[in-house]
């Protein structure tokens, strides 16, 4: 019998030990402190996927401060939920959510050797006939942290 489609919802600051657990058990996003999944939970975007009462995935965005530009930061599942179109249905959600705000551009970074991610970017901007462009990368900063390839996502299409 097939397991029920998990439900996507807005974490809360009740979330956050559940959400460390299931970052450390991704294996592949950073770990970071408590405090800065309850700021997400408050002043940021961070919605969870979960199932019979378990995180299974989540995903975490930022709003610039102009306001119209939001960073997509992590989107992460426990290595069953891999492969079932759950990150796809995450991302779903966050474009809901950055239309509603008037988000018009999407930023994110991808290490260049996380082949998983880019193929989910690259097939939600094909979804959703958006286009994933190559526009950096996060210079200077690589020497605190490993140097990410930056991309852009625009929301709002051109008028002809």
């Amino acid at each position: 019998m097939p397991l029920p489609q998990p439900h996507i919802r807005h974490a809360t600051a009740a979330d956050v030990p559940a959400l460390l657990d299931l970052v450390r058990d991704t294996g592949t996003l950073d770990l970071h402190t408590p405090y800065t999944y309850w700021a997400l939970a408050h002043a940021g975007l961070l919605l969870v996927a979960e199932r019979d009462g378990r995180l299974v995935g989540l995903l975490t965005a930022m709003r610039a401060p102009e306001g119209s530009a939001m960073l997509l930061w992590q989107v992460g599942l426990r290595e069953g939920e891999r492969g079932t179109g759950l990150s796809q249905r995450l991302l779903d959600a966050f474009l809901d959510e950055a239309r509603a705000l008037g988000v018009a551009t999407v930023t994110l970074t991808i290490a260049d050797d996380n082949l998983a991610s880019q193929g989910m970017m690259q097939r939600f901007a094909a979804r959703h006939d958006l286009e994933l462009e190559r526009v950096g990368d996060t210079g200077p900063a690589a020497t605190a942290m490993a140097l990410e390839t930056l991309y852009r996502i625009k929301l709002t299409h051109a008028s002809v």
